[in-house]
């Protein structure tokens, strides 16, 4: 915006975007359950086959698998969600 101006939320808007937070979620716990499968791919770009990117409905995902000998538990670190 060209202006200041302060944004409010009706009680609705607020849920429906913790409703919407809810579906993202869950959608990244689901591409997550096999971090090197599914819609994942290494990020083109480059970064080797820990740094990902996958599809979750209509976004993209991109996350670090630290999974390396030692690191327990394992570690997803989800670095961008966009649409």
């Amino acid at each position: 915006m060209s202006y200041p101006c302060r944004i409010t939320y009706a009680p609705k808007a607020v849920a429906d975007l913790a409703a919407l937070v809810q579906e993202i979620e869950e959608a990244i716990e689901e591409a997550l359950a096999d971090p090197y499968g599914g819609l994942s791919v290494e990020r083109p770009a480059g970064g080797g086959r820990w740094d990902r990117v996958a599809l979750i409905g209509p976004f993209a995902m991109r996350y670090a698998v630290s999974d390396a000998p030692g690191i327990d538990p394992p570690t997803i670190a989800i670095t961008r969600v966009l649409p």
